[in-house]
Formats: structure tokens, sequence, C-alpha cells
């Protein structure tokens, strides 16, 4: 069955322009996108990458910070967190700078 003109002209998709408005900080020696926040040690400045692993005392290996620090295993929220660079422990919350 064809398709009159009106019918698409309805359907047709409508291109938005970037809004200009929003101030995003662009980091200017990179180039690359918003760097805050990111999640690091407080003593050493350590952070972890996505393959770093934490153990729960029910023993489930997970990373943490995927989790903001509960383990999905036995859903125990941790407070504190080990580095594991300067192994120094802290406040989980501490980590997100």
């Amino acid at each position: 069955m064809p398709r009159d003109s009106k019918t698409s002209e309805r359907s047709a998709v409508r291109v938005a322009e970037p809004d200009t408005s929003i101030d995003i900080n662009i980091d200017e020696t990179t180039g690359k996108g918003p760097t805050d926040p990111r999640i690091r040690c407080p003593h050493c400045d350590w952070s972890p990458q996505a393959r770093d692993r934490w153990m729960c005392k029910c023993r489930h290996i997970w990373n943490t910070f995927d989790t903001g620090g509960i383990c999905p295993a036995c859903l125990y929220q941790w407070k504190i967190t080990q580095c594991l660079s300067c192994q120094k422990i802290s406040a989980h919350s501490d980590w997100y700078a």
C-alpha cells in the first residue's frame, strides 16, 4: 500500500541540534571529556582498574567499586576499603574524589 506525503511527513525523524548552552568540562591538555569525579585511594592516589578485585567476608570476589562497596553475593555493605597499592585502609566513601 503506497504511503501518502502527509503520512511520511508525520513519521519523519527530526535531527536535534547540540545544546551549546551546557558547559562541559573538557580537559584542555588531552581534549578528552569530563575527568571528574574519579575513584582513587585517598592515601596514595592510586586508581583501581575494572580488573581489580576485593574479597568479601563471605569469600565472594568482585570489584567493590562496581557496586559502591556492597557485596553482590551477601549484600554486606563495606564502609572501609583497603588500597591494593599502598595497603592502607580508608572509608569507602573517601575514594570518590
